[in-house]
Parts: C-alpha cells; sequence; structure tokens
C-alpha cells in the first residue's frame, strides 16, 4: 500500500462493534480468510471448508459467515437475491495480497481497530487497551474479548506482535499509522455536539395539532401500545439497517400506492407487488395504517389516506410525524429522555417498562419508535446496540408534553401491581454486600457470609462454614439422591482489586472437596492473577469474578435457572462464563417470546375485527415474531408456550382448531403467575 495515500475516513456509527473470527488459530485469520474469499461466489445454503495452519479440517455455511462477518466487515456482497460473492475491496485484497490495504479497509469498517494500534505504548498490554476503549473511546466493553480479537487480526496482518504480556506494534504497523484517519475520543463518546437548530417544522405543530398536542397525563398513559407491522421492502425481514426503505419511507410509499383510495383487494395486490408481502402480512398493515390514522374506510372493503396522512408522510416532515405518533403511542418522545448517555434497545425496554409501566414494550416496537425518531434526525445509532439522542432530539423534547414516570402519578400507586410483587426478590442488596466487603480484603467473614447469601439466592441450602480446615460456603442442591449434588466456595477478598497467586491454595482446596464430598469447588474474588486461571483449569476449580456473579445474580431473579442446568456448567471449568451466559439467553429468549405472544394476542383482542373476532393463528405469531427473534422461533417452541399459556392453572388463552384468543388482561396473568410463585414454599 501506498503509505503517502491516507484512507477515506468512515463515521464512528457507521463502523462494526465486533469484527468475527475465523475459527482456526489466532495468528491465520488472514490466511483462512484468503482460502474463504477464495471459495466465493457460492449460495448461501453451501458450505465453506478451509484448514488451519496445522492442517485441521474447518468448515462453516456460507449464509451465516457471509452475514454474520463477512459483510459488515466489508468483505463480501449479496447483490439481489443472488449468490454471495467478493466485495470490491476483497477482491482488490485477494489480487495484491497487501495486508497493509486489508488492515485499513477493517479500519474503516470496525470500532477501535486502527484507534488501538495508536494506543499501544511501551509496555502496553490487553488490560491497558481495553481500559482505553471504555474509558477514552466509551465504548461497552466488560471483558478482554474484543480487544483480543483485534490484537489476534493485527497480529495476523503482521500490524503487532505478543511479546509475553506485552503488545508491540511493527514497523508496518507504524508505517500504516501515518496515514489512517483516527476517529477523536470526543466524537466516539458523542460529546461536544453543537446545538443544532431545528429545521422549521415544530412551528407548525401548534396549528397543525390546535389543542391536541397538549395532552393531559390522562392521555398520555391511555395511548395506544402497539405501532404494528410495517414493511420496508424486499430486504425487510433482515436486520435493522438491511432493509430497502427507512420506516418512513415505507409510510409515505405505503400512501401513495393508496392514491385516492382503492379496494381491499386492489391495495393487497399492489402491497404484495411493491413489498413481496403475503396476505395475511397484508391484513396487519392494513390495521397498523387504520390505528396510525394513515387510512381511512370510506366504504365496504375501500380505503383512502386521511385527511392529513400525505402532509404527515411528506418529505422534510419527518418531525411532525414524530410529534404525530408521540400524541397516539406510549414511550414514543419519553425515549429522548433516556438517550442523553448511549443505551440499547433492550435497555430501553426495561425503561419502557419499569418507568413508564408499559409492560408489552418489546424490542421489535422500540426499534420501531427508534426509526421513526432516526428519520427525523432525533437520534442516531452509535453502533449495531447503542443509540442516542441528537441536540436537535433534545430541543424537540422541551416542545412535548411528556408522561411522567408511574411513581410520580399518585394514582399509579397500586400495590397489586405486579412489579412490586416480586420486588423483593431482586438480588440488589447482595450485590452491594459482594461489592463492599469483596474489595477490602479486612472484611473476610463480611464477603464470606455475603458469598453464601448469594449461593443461596440461587437455589442451594447455603450454609456460612469458615475457619480452619473448612470451605467458606457449603452449598447443597435438595434434589432427588440421584440429582442432588455439592459445591464448596471459597470467597477471597483483596484491597487492591486482585487476588494473589499465594492466596488460592489448591491442595487446600482439594481437600476440603474430599472432606465436604463435594462435587465442585469455586473461588469467588474481585480479580485473579493471570496465572491463578491457568492453574485453576488444571484443578478443576471455578474462578467467579464477582462482577460476574452480580449478573449472574441479576439474571436468576428475572429467569431462574434449574439447579440440574447449573450442575451441568459448574462441570464446564473452562467455559463456565460462556456456558452459563448461552443458558441465561435460552431462558430469557423464553421469557421474551411468552411476552411477545400474550402482546400480540392482546393486540388481536383489541383490534376491531368481526372477521377473526380476536383469534391469532400460530403461523400468524410466527410470522410476526421472525424479525425479532435470531435464531427465529421454532413451531415447537411457540406451540408449547401457547400450551403453557391456555393450561387450565394459567388460564391467558382460549384455542379453538389451531387459533388462539387471549381470554384474560395482560395484567390479570401476570398477578396470577405471581400469585402461583408467592404460593411456593421456599422455606
Amino acid at each position: 500500500m501506498n503509505s503517502g495515500r491516507r484512507v477515506p475516513a468512515k463515521a464512528w456509527r457507521d463502523r462494526s462493534n465486533s469484527i468475527g473470527y475465523l475459527q482456526g488459530g489466532t495468528e491465520a485469520q488472514v490466511a483462512m480468510l484468503r482460502q474463504v474469499l477464495n471459495q466465493l461466489p457460492c449460495a448461501g445454503d453451501e458450505v465453506l471448508a478451509w484448514r488451519t495452519p496445522e492442517g485441521k479440517p474447518v468448515s462453516g455455511r456460507c449464509e451465516d459467515l457471509c452475514r454474520r462477518m463477512l459483510s459488515p466487515l466489508g468483505l463480501a456482497e449479496r447483490p439481489g437475491e443472488t449468490q454471495w460473492q467478493p466485495s470490491a475491496h476483497a477482491r482488490q485484497w485477494l489480487a495484491s495480497e497487501d495486508n497493509s490495504f486489508l488492515t485499513a479497509h477493517l479500519h474503516t469498517h470496525v470500532k477501535f481497530f486502527g484507534e488501538l494500534l495508536q494506543a499501544i505504548g511501551d509496555q502496553t498490554k490487553h488490560a491497558d487497551l481495553l481500559e482505553v476503549a471504555t474509558e477514552t473511546y466509551g465504548l461497552n466493553w466488560s471483558t478482554l474479548s474484543p480487544v483480543r480479537d483485534r490484537t489476534g487480526w493485527l497480529r495476523s496482518l503482521g500490524m503487532v506482535e505478543l511479546w509475553g504480556q506485552r503488545v508491540v506494534r511493527t514497523e508496518l504497523g507504524d508505517a500504516l499509522l501515518e496515514v489512517l484517519p483516527l476517529c477523536p475520543p470526543e466524537t466516539a463518546r458523542g460529546e461536544g455536539e453543537d446545538a443544532v437548530e431545528l429545521d422549521g417544522s415544530e412551528e407548525a405543530l401548534p396549528e397543525f395539532f390546535g389543542d391536541f398536542i397538549q395532552l393531559e397525563q390522562v392521555d398520555l398513559r391511555n395511548r395506544r401500545a402497539l405501532i404494528g407491522y410495517i414493511p420496508r421492502g424486499i430486504a425487510s425481514d433482515t436486520r435493522d439497517g438491511d432493509s430497502a426503505l427507512t420506516v418512513t419511507a415505507a409510510l409515505w410509499r405505503l400512501v401513495e400506492l393508496l392514491s385516492d383510495g382503492a379496494g381491499l383487494e386492489e391495495f393487497g395486490e399492489l402491497c404484495g407487488s411493491e413489498f413481496s408481502i403475503s396476505r395475511t402480512s397484508f391484513t396487519s398493515v392494513t390495521h397498523a395504517l387504520r390505528h396510525i390514522g394513515l387510512v381511512e374506510q370510506t366504504k365496504f372493503n375501500h380505503f383512502a389516506p386521511s385527511e392529513n396522512a400525505h402532509r404527515l408522510v411528506d418529505e422534510g416532515n419527518e418531525r411532525l410525524l414524530a410529534a404525530y405518533l408521540h400524541a397516539r403511542y406510549l414511550f414514543f418522545g419519553e425515549i429522548l429522555l433516556h438517550l442523553g448517555k448511549s443505551a440499547t434497545t433492550s435497555a430501553l425496554v426495561s425503561v419502557a417498562k419499569e418507568v413508564y409501566g408499559y409492560i408489552q414494550a418489546s424490542n421489535g416496537e422500540i426499534r420501531l419508535r427508534l426509526a421513526f425518531l432516526q428519520d427525523a434526525g432525533l437520534v442516531e445509532r452509535m453502533d449495531w446496540q447503542r443509540f442516542r439522542v441528537t441536540a436537535a432530539g433534545r430541543s424537540f423534547a422541551k416542545g412535548l408534553t411528556l408522561q411522567l414516570p408511574v411513581e410520580d402519578e399518585p394514582e399509579a400507586n397500586d400495590p397489586a401491581e405486579p412489579q412490586d410483587a416480586h420486588s423483593c426478590l431482586l438480588p440488589d442488596g447482595i450485590i452491594d454486600q459482594l461489592r463492599q466487603y469483596g474489595n477490602v480484603g479486612t472484611d473476610s467473614q463480611e464477603f464470606e457470609a455475603a458469598v453464601g447469601r448469594a449461593f443461596a439466592f440461587l437455589g442451594f441450602q447455603a450454609e456460612h462454614l469458615g475457619g480452619s480446615g473448612r470451605s467458606d460456603v457449603l452449598g447443597i442442591a435438595q434434589l432427588a439422591t440421584k440429582d442432588r449434588y455439592r459445591v464448596i466456595v471459597d470467597a477471597k477478598s483483596s484491597g487492591n482489586g486482585q487476588v494473589a497467586e499465594s492466596s488460592v491454595k489448591f491442595d487446600a482446596l482439594r481437600d476440603h472437596k474430599r472432606k465436604h464430598k463435594a462435587d465442585h469447588v469455586l473461588v469467588v474474588g474481585p480479580e485473579f492473577a493471570p496465572r491463578l486461571k491457568n492453574w485453576a483449569v488444571e484443578h478443576e476449580v471455578i474462578l467467579l469474578h464477582i462482577e460476574d456473579l452480580a449478573v449472574l445474580l441479576t439474571r436468576h431473579s428475572q429467569n431462574p435457572m434449574p439447579l440440574t442446568e447449573l450442575r451441568d456448567a459448574f462441570s464446564r471449568v473452562d467455559t463456565f462464563n460462556d456456558d452459563l451466559a448461552e443458558r441465561y439467553s435460552a431462558l430469557e429468549r423464553r421469557s421474551l417470546l411468552m411476552g411477545r405472544i400474550i402482546g400480540l394476542a392482546f393486540q388481536e383482542a383489541v383490534d376491531e375485527d368481526p372477521v377473526d373476532d380476536g383469534y391469532i393463528s400460530v403461523e400468524n405469531i410466527l410470522y410476526a415474531l421472525r424479525k425479532e427473534f435470531t435464531p427465529r422461533p421454532s413451531r415447537q417452541e411457540v406451540d408449547e408456550l401457547i400450551a403453557f399459556l391456555a393450561s387450565p392453572v394459567v388460564t391467558a388463552l382460549e384455542s379453538v382448531k389451531g387459533r388462539h384468543k387471549l381470554i384474560d388482561s395482560p395484567r390479570n396473568l401476570a398477578l396470577r403467575l405471581a400469585g402461583l410463585g408467592g404460593s411456593v414454599s421456599t422455606g
């Protein structure tokens, strides 16, 4: 690569948060990437194969590799519905074999890639680079994995070397750094935004809405919960950002297709041709358009745009549309208040439920709101997970009447609210004690007791033992004889934040395990000396960080894991944290699926549709969920949850010939499930 030619810069928010990894070895990434790219073009269902430096065969499905890794890195593309093929930049690299060119290309597509190269000093370790990523560039990373992924690629590219624990930049890396346009840290953190002049559409709000925009709190609480399904083109089945149209442009196109009015069949054919949607999806689209207020029925099976439809969806009126949607839908403008610091969709879902009582909030509904706000320039996307408010968004929010948090409304203090019924189970107190006593070094007994309470919360019969010749905590899984097992836990506090090598005595732990007839051994502490991690694996001991235990407790409070599954995770010493995270993700997915099924059934129930009479089929549920979950829910998953909801104990759904109808309010269902939990003795 010509060292004098500068590489075009790409906006930080448009870069990927992850770089991906090809199985087969850290320093062989480039060689294996070349093997993969040389097999393109190929169809998505074909298998790509490559070999590691040791000659071991590895393979992966083309669709998975290209969509999840190569496409975000700008190395593979699929025009239309054709085969996956190398991008122009990938072909240029394959022809030139210039690793500096590939490094520069990856830098333009991946956050903290060239910036990591610059952050390397004389005595830089991976932990130092993680600190720069989080503290200087504002990346929401909690482990070394994303740093190691990047240094692995840079080592493979010849830009850095690993000298013991030190990361060292090579001469090739030095030369490339001179031409890479690096992102200023304040830009990455979203700081230093200048005040933005509003575009004038805000001045039209009072004239357009009249008194309607001056909403009372009771009006705000009674806004609709679900916007519904809005098709966005032939690629709208893919993740946000890959769709053919923005959501606002899609609404404009739908209104234009209706023209001055059309019959239901004609409109359906036009939508099917334009957006490649099925008849079932078209029904969902018409419901959404009618609820938004863009379409109205003028006579039997005949629809036309509403009086203000064209003005609302016209280009340049995106903020007018945003204000209009805020007046009709829960947790719309309120989102802007909670994006002062970047936040994920999932975090906003939690805010919607916990702060505003919007119990039907889902990732899909929040993403749809964010899409409208992005189109209006009120929110910007930092990466594929996080969003933040713009200066224009902050100014815009000041002109809206926003819903107050439920705790600020006297009439909302209902002691029977489901959130209050289980709030006492939240492990915040235990987590606070773990953090307080685990980082002191002088409060060993208090820390041991906190660890004991943590394992009791996980479902064990936990005893705080302590003393000479005994483990600190003994946890017993009180199950059937063949399933019963024991764990011992050694609690190690440290005043400097790291447990020293000499503090963990593996011979003593082995004796404690034998004495207490334990099946598994854990050591809990703030952080551990590097060599302890390898020694722990050799002695089949799990090292559990306080912060990892805190995450475990929080996730367990919301989606408790059975003790039998915890036992399976304990048996995987070297991959314990990853295995546990995967298991909790599966539990959380099931809960989210159930919540969305209830939400869809509720939406169908409140829609005034004399044909369906409140019923929804499994096929429609699967279709509605297909974009919200990865991988897509299977028929078996949905059937199992529907059977549970339709059981006589839960009585949430009524099932007739494969169609299902909500027969109670979501609030009563939440109370019933909480009541069932409360009836179980935990003593």
